[in-house]
This record gives structure tokens, sequence and C-alpha cells, in this order.
């Protein structure tokens, strides 16, 4: 709990600094555009915000107590597994976070962004101190490498460096290439990044975090390049809604588990929907 205090407070203080140094937040005028000129009467974010707020609160139960025994129908027995699916929880609140200060508060997206690096950092930086890549991995050289890409991003977003972009598409495409790695090839992906005390569940979990890692590099991706935010969820929820068809039917680790997979029914059936929804009022 003391690290997600001082998760917390650097969060805030991330957002409190970009947000004065920024003068007056205005939401994204594509959102304003679309909302009045929308192909419906309903409002183009609901379903955006409602996918934004289920990220935020699986994320946050991952992150903060990673059991899958309630609805997944599974016993974690050890921290190696434990760790992993706080990743995936870690992943899935940045989407959430994402939605929530782009399509809710309409800040500018260095504020997502930086608050979702510091997040990173401060679970890498624990890690590290606790020396856990000699009893549950991952390996000191990947935790090492998720601080560099999500530290550069941090420092560049609170100082407003000219290169910022830069470093959050490489963040973005980190996050994507090494998703697809662990998703494509579990098997090597514990073994590269060297997890311990592995199980019969230990593939599994790192292929379902590939995919979330997918996820949030599509996400970031899309707002690296510019992309406008709602559009941005759209491209992040089509991917969530592909990786979930992968997980359900083509993951044969994933089905070793032997876990609940209605959750990740209607967890595509929401982000497709979503998705549809999001192209549909794109401008």
């Amino acid at each position: 709990m003391e690290n997600v205090a001082i998760l917390k407070a650097l969060a805030f203080l991330a957002a409190m600094h970009l947000s004065s140094g920024m003068g007056p937040i205005k939401r994204p005028s594509v959102l304003s555009a679309v909302s009045r000129g929308g192909a419906g009467p309903l409002d183009p974010t609901i379903l955006p915000k409602v996918y934004g707020t289920a990220c935020l609160l699986s994320g946050s139960q991952c992150v903060l107590s990673p059991k899958m025994d309630t609805i997944y129908g599974l016993d974690v027995p050890n921290e190696c597994n434990a760790k992993t699916i706080r990743r995936i929880g870690l992943s899935i609140l940045n989407v959430g976070v994402h939605i929530y200060c782009l399509l809710f508060k309409g800040y500018d997206m260095k504020v997502s962004t930086t608050i979702n690096s510091l997040m990173w950092m401060a679970d890498v930086i624990s890690s590290l101190l606790n020396n856990e890549s000699e009893t549950i991995g991952p390996s000191k050289a990947g935790d090492l490498s998720i601080l560099a890409f999500a530290s550069s991003v941090v420092y560049s977003g609170l100082n407003d460096s000219p290169w910022f972009g830069t470093a959050l598409k490489a963040h973005a495409v980190y996050s994507i290439v090494a998703g697809i790695l662990l998703m494509a090839f579990p098997s090597l992906g514990v073994k590269l990044w060297e997890l311990k005390e592995g199980d019969v569940y230990t593939p599994g979990f790192t292929s379902i975090c590939g995919a979330a890692l997918v996820v949030i590099g599509t996400m970031s991706a899309s707002l690296a390049w510019g992309i406008d935010p709602l559009s941005a969820v759209g491209y992040t929820c089509a991917a969530a809604a592909a990786l979930d068809l992968k997980l359900l039917f083509f993951a044969p680790e994933v089905e070793q588990m032997g876990m609940n997979t209605t959750v990740l029914g209607i967890c595509f059936c929401f982000a497709a929907i979503t998705a549809a929804s999001s192209y549909g009022f794109a401008p």
C-alpha cells in the first residue's frame, strides 16, 4: 500500500504541474464538433466513457488485488503470476486513465501519458528495489528497459520538451513489439523475461499480458501520431476486440488454464460495440 500511496502522489503532482503549465485546459475540438454534428442524438463519447470506467475499475482491481478466483475461477498460487496479473491490470488501468483524462476532463494527452508512465516507473522501481528479478522476475534488464522508456516520456512531458512526441512513439512501439512477442510466443517470453517459479498458468498469463500491452500500445501510438482522442479509443477498442478473440479461440496456453472465458466474451462484445460506436461518430 505504501507504493500505491507514492504512485498516487506522483501522479497527482504530475497532473497539477502539467495543468498549471498549460493554462486553461480545453476539451479537444474534435469532440465538440462531433457532439454537435454526430450521426445520432446521443453523445458519441458515452460508450467510450463507460468502457474507460470499466478499465479503471478492472485495472485497479488487478493492480491492488491480483486474484482471479472470483470472476475467472482461477487460483493464483505464486508471486510470479500475481505480478504478471498486476502488470496486466496496470495496462488496462492505463487505458482507463487516458479515457478519463481525454474524454471526461478534456485534458491534453501529455497529462494522461505522463500519469501512466509514472505508474509504470513506480511499479518498476519497486521491483528493482525489492530485487524481484532474483526471486519472481522479470529480469533486471527487462525492468530497466521499461524504466528507460517510461522515464523518457515522463521527463519530456513534465518539461514540455520538443521530443516528447518521439519519446511517446518509442514507448508505444516498444509496448506493441513486446506485447506481440509475449502473446505470440508465451513460452519464449517466459524465458526471455526470466520469469521465476512458473507453473501451468504462467504462459497463459504471459499471453494475456502481451495482449494488454498491445492494447495500451495502440492507444499510445494513436495519440502519438496525432489521431484525435475519440478515434484513438476506437482503434484501441478494435485492437482489444481482436485480441480477445485471439485469446478465446487461438491461444492454447489460455485454454490450458481452464479459465472461465465468459468474461473474455463479454469484454470482446463491449470492445467491439465501443469501437463501432467510435468509428460511427468519427469525423
